[in-house]
Order: structure tokens, then sequence, then C-alpha cells
């Protein structure tokens, strides 16, 4: 029943409540027959809920118990690279084809860690030993694409995945990463037909569930019940969580790049994406008829442990959960000191690279660009309120937004105004952030590297004859030109 009730929690995109489910099986049965299985299964969770460090850890002790275990290596290599441990990753790697030489997915790891290390010919090498030796595996068509385009073989890239996709045999995820893989690199090659073709099979595979209409509602009844005197009634915390920085918006609006631009900072440190503001946001409760001290307390303590337990000393550090506007109202109450950064784009170019995006889980709604755009109306109008009766309730959350437009046209300019709204003095590495060798989930792989550049500005228009369906939902939000 247990593992029963993770799974559902899995599929409805709650990672910390399945983590704690999992959790409370661990210590609960360690004598299980499947208690290695749920082990592995738990780290992975750790995973998927960006508690890198923490699966790091987990699968540091398991691969202690399990030293041939070619799975538990896998993740634990996983683990330690979005940990931002790009040696001992590759060390756990080599581990891994050393016990397992024809694992295909260590394989394909293999040949992205270099090429997140810069090691171009190396990962290269690694894709032609892997044909030589007859090895033929989605995994390493996936990283052969990534790593295709710096040498200019996306052609060839596309014919080996078509390939693997025509002889079958693959799970719904396979075949779908595939599909959106070719299509990346169809647009890249300027066949945008083909491209919107493929994406459009790769969302259909995915058959994710969405109910927009769901969605709006709950956006209507927090504006509706979330007011200015309401937040104005709710206590403060001990800590007012001055060290906290808040980067949001739409998925694929600039968030991971204004990320990368402060984490570079000297005195700055990034968690990555959170849930663990949405955690403090529940245990507020900001709908009932009184917020006690003690909740808020609660709330903070919760959220910054969290916080602060991954991000070391840093001066400010960074939350980068998309999502998390969904929660400000909250926020301010609890880390009424924080700063909040915005990040804003063409709504027409976060359609269509959030559509082309294989994202694993929680953003359902963009399989559809009917539902990209119902997402994209409520945001912006729980973003209005949120300004409006966060400025008439606090002095000190302070909140600005940035525009992608704006940041790829003047990189020095608006790095420099977002530094200044952390309360930092200027550091000439947040202008050289791609020099940092770390894995960034939300990054193609191509992109590693690349700093701050322009080409993804105005793609809407390669696919501006398929946009109707967006366009027409979002009404009088749609943009004018």
């Amino acid at each position: 029943m247990l593992l029963s009730q993770g799974e559902k929690l899995v599929n409805a995109g709650d990672y910390a409540g399945a983590i704690e489910v999992y959790s409370k099986f661990l210590r609960a049965h360690p004598g299980h027959l499947s208690h290695s299985k749920v082990s592995l299964r738990y780290g992975q969770l750790l995973m998927l809920g960006s508690r890198f460090e923490k699966a790091a850890s987990h699968f540091k002790r398991l691969s202690s118990r399990r030293p041939r275990d070619p799975e538990v290596l896998y993740a634990f290599a996983q683990a330690l690279a979005f940990s931002a441990n790009l040696e001992g990753a590759t060390g756990a790697i080599e581990r891994l084809l050393a016990i397992s030489p024809d694992h295909a997915e260590g394989v394909g790891r293999r040949i992205a860690f270099h090429q997140y290390a810069g090691e171009l010919d190396e990962a290269l090498e690694a894709v032609r030993d892997a044909d030589r030796r007859g090895l033929r595996h989605w995994a390493i068509e996936l990283a052969f694409a990534g790593l295709a385009p710096r040498f200019g073989l996306d052609d060839e890239s596309i014919s080996r995945m078509r390939s693997v996709l025509d002889e079958g045999g693959l799970d719904r995820e396979e075949h779908a990463a595939l599909l959106f893989n070719i299509g990346y690199l169809l647009d890249r090659v300027e066949r945008y037909d083909e491209a919107w073709e493929a994406i459009a099979r790769a969302n259909a595979v995915n058959a994710r569930n969405h109910d927009p209409d769901r969605f709006d509602r709950d956006i209507e009844m927090m504006i509706a019940s979330v007011g200015a005197e309401r937040l104005r009634a709710i206590p403060g915390p001990m800590d007012p969580g001055e060290d906290v920085v808040l980067v949001l918006g739409s998925p694929r609006s600039g968030t991971t790049l204004v990320e990368q631009i402060l984490a570079a900072h000297a005195d700055v440190e990034t968690a990555g994406e959170l849930d663990a503001l949405f955690a403090g946001a529940g245990a507020l409760h900001t709908g009932a008829s009184a917020v006690r001290r003690q909740d808020v307390i609660k709330a903070s303590g919760m959220y910054l442990t969290e916080l602060r337990s991954r991000t070391g000393k840093a001066k400010r550090r960074i939350d980068k959960s998309p999502h998390n506007w969904q929660c400000l109202g909250a926020a301010s109450r609890f880390i009424p000191s924080a700063r909040v950064i915005y990040c804003e784009r063409d709504p027409r170019d976060i359609a269509i690279s959030c559509y082309f995006r294989n994202f694993v889980a929680a953003h359902e709604y963009t399989a559809r660009l009917d539902w990209i755009g119902r997402y994209l109306v409520s945001m912006r109008r729980l973003m209005r309120h949120w300004e409006r009766v966060i400025g008439e309730s606090s002095d000190t959350f302070a909140m600005t937004s940035v525009r992608y437009e704006e940041l790829v046209a003047d990189a020095p300019g608006e790095s420099a105004r977002l530094v200044e709204f952390l309360g930092l003095e200027w550091d000439e590495a947040c202008l050289r952030f791609g020099e940092k060798k770390r894995i960034v989930s939300t990054l193609n792989t191509d992109q590693v590297g690349r700093g701050v550049y322009t080409g993804s500005t105005q793609r809407w228009r390669r696919y501006e004859q398929y946009l109707a369906p967006l366009l027409e939902v979002m009404g009088d939000e749609a943009p004018g030109d």
C-alpha cells in the first residue's frame, strides 16, 4: 500500500510526498524482500525531486554495499553529475563500464560527461567506439544527438535515431525522447515542417493528462481569496530570509539563464529547482481564517533549512523553481525579505520552446499549444495580482522582472542590474558563466558552455502557421505584433 501510494504521488508530480512515503517504507521494513529495489527507487526519486546531493550520499552508501551493481553505479554517477561533481560522476561511470562495458546507458552518459567537460573529440570517439563494437541503443543515440551539432553531424544523428525507432521495442518514454531529439535537430537544420511533425508525434506519444479548466479555477480562487488585508494579518517569522532569491516564471522564459548568470557570482549559490516553497506555503494555510505565528515559523524553518542545506555559506541563495509564482502570497509572509526575479518572454517563443521540450513531469500542459496559452494567461493574471497585493502588504519583499529578449540583447547591462537588485557588488564572472563545468538539466547538451546567445529569440516565426490554437486562447493577452 505504501509503494502504491508513493507511485501515485510520483504520477501527480508530488516528488516530496513520494520521497517521504518511500523513506517511511525503508525505515519500517529493513528486511523486506523488495528493500534493495525500493532503495534504488528512493534514490531515483531524490533525483527527480532535485535533491541531488542527498541522492549522491544515498547512492554512495548503496554502492558500498553493492559495489558491482551496474544500476546503482549508474544512478550514483547521475546524482554526482547533477551535484556539480563531474569528476566524481565520471569516475563512477568508469567503474560501471569496467564491470559492464556494454552498459548502453552508461556509455551514453560517458559521452555526455565528455561533452560537459569540453572533451568533444573524446565524446565523438566514444560514439565511434560503440559503433565499432556493435552497440546500438536509444541512450547512445540521445547522447550523440546532443553532440552531433558540434561536429555538423545533425543529419547522421537524425538518421540513426530514426533507425532505432524503426527497429521498435521501445517503451513510451524512450520513443518520445527520440522523437523530441529528432525534432530538435530537424529544427536546427531548418527542416521546420518535418520538425513540427516529429514534435507533434512526440507529444502525442507522451499522452499527458491536464485539466486546464481546473487549473484556471484554482488560480481564480487564489486571486479571490488572498488579498492584501489577509496577507497583512499574517504574523512575521523569526528569520526573514534575506539571503533568498526566487527566480521564477514560465518554463523556457529565461529562468535558467538568469540562474546561471547570478550563480557565477562569488557570493551566490544555487539550489536548483526546489519544491520546498510549496511545502512551506502548505504549512502556512493562507486560506484559513487566521494564521498562527507558530505556523509561520514552521513554514519559514522548513523552507530555509532545505534551501540552506544545499547552498553552503553564500550571501544569496537561488531557488530556481519556475512554478513558484503560484505561492508568492504565502512566501511574502514566511520569507518576507526575499528577492524575486520574474522572468518574462514573448509567449510565442515560450510556447514553441515548451512544446519542443521533453519535460519529465509537472508540466503536462506543454503537450498542447492551447493548454500552454491558458497556462500563460493564468500565470500573468496571478502575477499582476501578487504585484498589487504584495506591494500593498509588504515593504520588504522585493520583486523585479527581466525580459529574456532584453537580457540576451544587453547581457552586461541587465546582468549588472540584477546583481545590484541582489544587493551585491558586480562580479565579472557573471558574464563568464559558461565556463562552469556543471550539469544543467534544462539545457540541451549542445548549449553547454555557450553563454548568452540570441538564437532562440523570435524562433516562433519558423512555426507561425501552427500558432493559431495558442493565440486564440490567449485573447487580449496575445502579443500584438
